[in-house]
């Protein structure tokens, strides 16, 4: 008997179901026959009949072939929670680096008003990082008062709201004695101070009391607060209060971070805004001493000048009509304090035209000038002094024909005299100086070179400056006293004429070389050298 042919059955698909994977269900066909009993044993093949293959029976639909994977909701929605939490830490960042940028823009910017810094940082912290109130105190300099400086609130509150929470700015300052207040136990210990109760920030002492700390809190729907101690350069310079409408509980590894880090930079916002203040300051100081100086060396050498010149002129007339009188030793003396009297004029005149230069008061009345008949009454004057200490000044004449210079004649032959004079002073006897002068690229070039003990490299910046003295050993060796003014007041009149100068010395005992430039003047033609200078090279 010919076994009966069961139909294969048809498999269809069961709907996809939310975040599972589909799977395939079998289907009996309605023609199919479910076995109730089990099926009678197969005919056995025999040796003439070949063997032949049973049929495959359909499975039960109470048993499916295939299982549903377990657990892929739950891996879901583990996954979804994670990538919630990562978009929600990451948006946090984003706000944080934000107001980081804009505080760094706040150090940046030209905002240096301690109060006006301190404004804009509470701002920011209440509309940028959505916390509920902010406050910075700042130590005062005996670090025995604690002042409120800056204030802020949400803008989105009510008018009446607004009026309520300005009850906070009641507070204008406290001692720090008080150590039940957690603003100055965050100082003392150098710690963040935590709080659910605005009452432990405001206890003052003030006017503000627990009711209106109460109230303030409500208001602002604040749940807890935080006292940052702001530390720079590990020193104390305040405190900063920041209030928020979640439990400090809320707050993870991650948030904390990123407060202290506010924190520290919002210390050297505040910090940069008090150097300035305090630079600021003392700079108006400087300048109301400075004022008071200049005033003070005017009129004092206005003073000694008079009583100065009168004594000088009184000693040369004594000499001049009594030196068959005297005998040498009075007269070395009367000569000694002729002399000393004259140094002393030309300190006090050195010290006024400082005390003009400073306070923009030294006239320049410019007009066309030739150098070289400045040069020559110069030589001339100072010729029987130098030949007297066997020295030689040499004038060296230029090769091609000077322009006239747009310059004031007494100021530069002032100029030409403390060089002149410094390179007369500081050589030896025996030795030479050299005056030469040269025309380049609009500017006339006077130099004068000498063979003196020259200047070593390390004093070469501390020339032309006020006061400075370089050369002490010489200086006390051959009795060459300076004031270190000349060069000083030598440089700010060739810069007053829009000119330069400068030194050139190859060291120790190798000479020294001064020079200056002064602009040609516009309206000048070249001249010929009229003025004889004796001696010339």
């Amino acid at each position: 008997m010919d076994p009966v042919q069961v139909p294969s059955p048809q498999t269809t698909q069961s709907p996809p179901q939310p975040n599972s994977i589909p799977v395939t269900t079998p289907k009996p066909s309605a023609s199919q026959v479910v076995p109730t009993q089990p099926s009678p044993p197969a005919p056995q093949p025999t040796a003439s009949q070949p063997a032949q293959t049973q049929p495959t029976s359909p499975p039960s639909p109470s048993t499916p072939t295939s299982a549903k994977p377990s657990g892929v909701p739950v891996d879901l929605e583990h996954i979804n929670r994670e990538m919630y939490k990562r978009n929600l830490e990451l948006a946090e960042r984003n706000k944080t680096l934000s107001l980081l940028r804009k505080l760094d823009e706040l150090i940046l910017s030209s905002v240096t008003d301690v109060k006006e810094t301190a404004m804009q940082v509470t701002k920011l912290l209440v509309e940028q990082a959505d916390f509920r109130l902010a406050a910075l105190f700042l130590l005062d300099q005996e670090k025995k008062n604690l002042s409120l400086v800056a204030f802020a609130k949400p803008p989105s509150l009510t008018a009446d709201e607004q009026l309520q929470l300005d009850r906070f700015t009641m507070i204008k300052s406290f001692s720090t004695s008080l150590t039940n207040n957690l603003l100055v136990q965050a100082l003392l210990d150098k710690k963040v101070k935590t709080s659910n109760s605005l009452v432990d920030v405001l206890q003052t002492g003030s006017l503000l009391g627990t009711e209106d700390a109460l109230i303030i809190q409500k208001i602002a729907g604040i749940k807890s607060a935080l006292i940052f101690p702001i530390i720079v350069r590990e020193e104390i310079i305040g405190a900063m209060v920041v209030c928020q409408q979640f439990e400090i509980s809320d707050l993870n590894e991650y948030q904390w971070d990123l407060l202290e880090r506010l924190i520290a930079v919002i210390g050297i916002a505040i910090d940069n805004a008090l150097l300035y203040s305090e630079v600021q300051t003392t700079n108006q100081k400087l300048k109301v001493l400075d004022r008071l100086k200049d005033e003070f060396v005017s009129l004092a050498s206005h003073e000694l000048r008079t009583p100065m010149t009168a004594i000088k002129s009184y000693l040369w007339l004594f000499l001049e009509d009594n030196k068959q009188l005297l005998n040498e030793k009075q007269k070395m003396y009367i000569e000694r304090a002729y002399t000393s009297t004259d140094r002393l004029i030309n300190l006090v005149n050195d010290m006024l035209n400082v005390s003009r230069i400073e306070s923009g008061r030294l006239i320049i009345n410019k007009k066309p000038v030739n150098v070289i008949q400045l040069i020559a009454e110069i030589v001339n004057e100072i010729l029987p002094s130098v030949n007297e200490e066997n020295k030689k000044v040499l004038f060296v004449q230029p090769k091609t024909e000077l322009s006239l210079v747009d310059a004031d004649p007494d100021k530069i032959k002032q100029v030409l005299l403390n060089i002149v004079g410094n390179s007369v002073k500081f050589t030896p006897p025996g030795g030479r100086i050299e005056i030469s002068t040269n025309q380049s690229d609009g500017l006339v070039i006077l130099s004068v070179h000498d063979t003196g003990k020259g200047i070593s490299q390390e004093d070469l910046p501390k020339l032309f400056k006020k006061f400075s003295i370089v050369g002490t050993t010489t200086v006390l060796t051959h009795g060459a006293q300076s004031t270190g003014l000349g060069l000083y007041i030598s440089k700010s009149i060739v810069e007053l004429h829009k000119g330069k100068i400068w030194v050139n010395s190859d060291g120790e005992g190798k000479g020294a070389t001064f020079s200056f430039s002064l602009p040609v003047s516009q309206s000048s033609t070249p001249l010929s050298n009229n003025y004889s200078v004796a001696p010339t090279k």
